[in-house]
């Protein structure tokens, strides 16, 4: 038998390669479907459980100021909220702006991150953004977020966490950010226990002005844009967002779009962000949260560079 007629009975396959082999396609398929019903579970095991597990606070009533505060998580988180053991990322940008300092240690902390798993942290550990999934299954009408409203995160990221706390020493993002007002505004203001050091309430009378009426309304604009639109806030508002996009295209975890795409727009309807990841699988937008798999044709991959 010639080597010619012998591959045509045989079938060779390539070193290495393994894509194409029946079983190792339906062990990722089930990978997939395992990973996609427990993401819930990494975002509130650690997004909101460990990272609010400051339980001594009920005792303090303060909020923590151990050696945790001093480190961020991945995530956007209030440093405020009264079970806080980290510090927000934002927060921390803010306070380095407003001190006119280099925050060093924080920016290789994004960029590992960033260049690590890209904008996974948003889909993979954020609260604010899961509450934002669980509201927008609420049935009711929905609309699309226009395209050029996307870019309004790294005005959110330049102007209110950098430039206007540079030059006003105030944090400006924090006083009007929704998920503080959740996380913590409210929580401090319909508690207000009996600060034990000086005998007196910790929200005291005047303290509650317009700025956190203010606070509040962006709150409740947010919540019924929630219900709306796919992860409004997180497309439109969010400085951290803005900071890992940036990171997408080269980071090692990243999506890969297989074959012809048959325009079928499985992947944005299940889409948390609303993206057509066919149509670009290194997007700013993608966080990476594996929604898109149930395509059989997009699968995750590490450490190669995008491909369609």
């Amino acid at each position: 038998m010639t080597g010619l007629h012998r591959d045509r009975v045989i079938p060779q396959k390539q070193n290495g390669n393994h894509e194409n082999d029946p079983s190792v396609r339906s062990t990722s398929r089930r990978l997939y479907a395992i990973l996609r019903k427990t993401r819930w579970f990494f975002v509130v095991g650690i997004g909101g459980i460990l990272a609010n597990s400051y339980t001594k606070v009920f005792l303090t009533k303060s909020v923590s100021d151990g050696s945790l505060k001093s480190a961020c998580v991945p995530f956007l988180n209030c440093h405020a909220c009264p079970t806080a053991r980290f510090s927000c990322p934002v927060g921390m940008i803010q306070h380095f702006a407003a001190m006119r300092q280099i925050p060093f240690f924080l920016a290789g902390f994004l960029g590992f991150v960033g260049t690590t798993v890209g904008r996974a942290a948003c889909g993979w550990l954020c609260p604010f953004g899961w509450l934002q999934d669980v509201l927008y299954k609420i049935r009711t009408r929905k609309f699309r977020l226009p395209k050029q409203l996307l870019p309004l995160k790294y005005f959110s990221l330049i102007i209110l966490a950098i430039l206007l706390p540079f030059f006003t020493g105030i944090h400006w993002f924090s006083r009007l950010c929704p998920w503080g007002a959740l996380e913590a505004g409210i929580p401090w203001v319909i508690w207000n226990p009996m600060d034990p050091d000086i005998g007196q309430p910790v929200i005291e009378p005047g303290m509650v002005g317009w700025m956190y009426a203010m606070k509040i309304v962006v709150l409740i604009g947010f919540l019924v844009l929630f219900v709306l639109i796919k992860r409004p806030f997180c497309r439109t508002t969010c400085p951290l967002g803005a900071v890992y996009s940036l990171f997408n295209r080269f980071s090692l975890l990243n999506i890969r779009v297989k074959g012809t795409c048959a325009h079928c727009d499985l992947c944005r309807k299940v889409c948390p962000m609303d993206i057509r990841i066919s149509d670009d699988p290194g997007s700013g937008e993608c966080i990476r949260c594996l929604e898109c798999t149930v395509c059989k044709n997009i699968r995750a991959q590490w450490g190669k560079t995008h491909e369609r």
